[in-house]
Order: C-alpha cells, then structure tokens, then sequence
C-alpha cells in the first residue's frame, strides 16, 4: 500500500505540475494574442498613415501634357520603395514657356517624401513668386530655401541630386543645371550623350554655385532623366546593379521609339531586372522627345 501511496502522490503532483504548466502557457498564448492584436493595430495605423501620405504625395505630380503642349512627347514612371519616398517629378509652365525637373530627395520612405513634398511647394512658390528662366538660379533659390526650412546648426539636413531645365517657346532656348543630376540626351546620329552635372548636392552647402548649360536640339531628339534608383537596382541572373552601362545599351536599341514607348520600355525592363527580389531604392525616369 505504501508503495501504491507513493505513486499515487508522484502522479498527483505530476498532475499538479501539469495543470499549472498548462495554465502559464494559456496565459503566454492569451498575451502573444493580445500583443499580435495590438501589433496588428499598430500595423494597420501606420499602413493607413503610409496610404494617405502617398495620396498626398500622389497628388502632387504633374500632368505630362504639359510638356507635350512645348514638345513632341513626354512621359515619365516613378516607383517609390515603399509607395511613398523621395523622387521629386516635377513640371510647371511659366509665361515665356516651361520648367521641368527630377530630383532626388536623401532618405526613403516618410523621411524622403516629407522632403519631396517640401521640395515640391518650394520649387511651386519660387517659381510663382519670381519669373526665372535661369535654371542655376533656380537651384541657388532652392538651396537657400532648403537650408531656412531645414536648418541643423549651419547645414541644411535636407538635400536633393538632379536636375532643373527651362525651355522658353520664345526663343526656342532649352538650358539646364545639374547638382549631381543624371541624364542622356539622344542626339540625331543616335549618339547618348550624358549631360553635365555639378558635383554638390542642393542643400549640401549654402554657398554653392551651379552652372547653366544649353542644350542644342533637333525634331527626334530625346532627353532622358534618371535617378540613381534604377542603375542602381539589384537583379538579373547573377544579383548584380543594372548599371549605367545597361541603361545605355538598352536606349541604343530602342532610339526610334517615342517617348512613351520608351518609357514604357524601360519600366518593364526595369521591374524585369528586379524580379521577385526587393526594390533597392526609390526609382523616376522621364523621356521627352522634341
């Protein structure tokens, strides 16, 4: 019997051991729940937040026709990371003809479209405010602006890379200033010739000075714009950037589409280099055909 008691209490004790073992764990799985469902909460808001700061930013961008009313054909594609981020597209039409440029905003996501935003409204209010056909200056009115709303001691904490340009209908007069700005023009023999860009980044030092440069142009010729996003997007078979090289390839055997076809061209050969795997970085191109 007493060995009988003896198993009796083990089991008993077992039971006991079981039973407030079996509790913890209801208790653990009942707050992994509440935590999950406070995290899917906490998801969703900052989903939300993503969505309706992307149908800000979504509506900010320009309407191509724009362009097509002073030029042949015009198009453009953007694919921010995450739906929002800091790609800038922009086009306006001023009394002597028009300004158009794309920029690249430091930073991804919220930060980046904060910026892109900002630099929206400010390149809108500079060139409502005061008629300038003089890109440099532009980018001079845009950095000054940037570094007294985005002041961190004596630097600017926000910076672009692109490109300004400002075609007058008067005179047939397009010229463009670039801070780091990326860009080929295709001339008539079908030679890509990248454009001149300057070395600083706007916002980067409150004193730089930009150059204005002229193109000359021709029916046919086209201009291409491009952030750093797509040459730099991973992908392929080997894993490796799209490179500049690519891009210029790609545009050698495309040279007598329009600008919409290829725009649209190097949109699928875009999202075809980058596959299933994850987009490296926000990513504009604009094509226009004079």
């Amino acid at each position: 019997m007493e060995d009988i008691s003896y198993y009796l209490e083990e089991l008993e004790a077992k039971d006991d051991m079981l039973a407030r073992t079996t509790n913890y764990l209801s208790q653990i799985q009942s707050s992994i729940i509440e935590k999950n469902l406070h995290l899917n909460e906490l998801q969703k808001g900052i989903s939300d937040s993503i969505n309706f700061a992307k149908l800000i930013q979504t509506s900010l961008l320009p309407d191509v026709s724009i362009l097509k009313v002073f030029f042949k054909d015009a198009a453009f594609k953007i694919f921010q990371k995450i739906g929002i981020g800091g790609d800038t597209v922009f086009i306006k039409n001023t009394n002597s003809g028009v300004v158009f440029c794309l920029l690249d905003a430091s930073g991804h996501g919220v930060s980046g479209s904060m910026l892109s935003i900002s630099g929206t409204l400010i390149l809108n209010d500079i060139i409502s405010s005061i008629e300038i056909d003089d890109p440099a200056v532009i980018l001079k009115f845009l950095n000054y602006r940037l570094h007294q709303t985005f002041k961190n001691d004596k630097n600017s904490i926000a910076n672009f890379d692109g490109t300004v340009f400002c075609y007058s209908s008067i005179n047939n007069r397009l010229s463009y200033s670039s801070a780091r700005g990326k860009g080929f023009l295709i001339d008539s023999r079908n030679d890509i010739i990248s454009l001149e860009n300057t070395k600083v980044s706007i916002g980067e030092n409150l004193n730089s000075n930009f150059n204005t440069c002229n193109i000359s142009f021709e029916k046919g010729n086209k201009l291409i714009l491009f952030t750093d996003g797509l040459i730099d997007q991973f992908g392929g078979d080997h894993n490796k950037k799209y490179s500049t090289s690519r891009l210029k390839k790609l545009l050698s055997n495309n040279t007598g589409k329009t600008a919409s076809e290829l725009t649209e061209i190097i949109s699928d050969e875009y999202l075809s280099w980058k596959g299933d795997g994850s987009q490296t970085d926000d990513v504009s191109f604009k094509v226009i055909e004079f």
